[in-house]
């Protein structure tokens, strides 16, 4: 267990300078987040997780939801892959649709 830790670890810092420097939009603050849930908006995120782990199995890791600057909101989903990978599926969060895939 604490070597999967370990590894997850420096997976993390490793990863975390180069998502640092992308602009990704606002983020939501978890307030504005379930608002828009509740109101329709945006596909809940325990549904697209679901969907994920139906399609590419593997686990979730984390989650955020920014506003694109063309305007609608998409979510950036941390994933670890059954083989140890971490992959960072872009979904729009109005359809649920995953838009593209970062890492692995």
């Amino acid at each position: 267990m604490k070597k999967v830790i370990f590894i997850l670890a420096v997976m993390a810092a490793a990863v975390a300078p180069v998502s640092m420097a992308q602009n990704w939009g606002q983020s939501f603050s978890p307030n504005q987040a379930r608002d828009a849930r509740q109101s329709g908006d945006i596909v809940p995120l325990r549904d697209i997780i679901r969907r994920l782990q139906r399609q590419h199995g593997g686990r979730y890791l984390d989650a955020n939801l920014y506003s694109k600057s063309g305007g609608g909101s998409e979510y950036h989903i941390d994933w670890l892959t059954e083989d140890g990978r971490k992959v960072v599926f872009v979904v729009d969060a109005r359809s649920g649709r995953v838009t593209s895939t970062r890492g692995g």
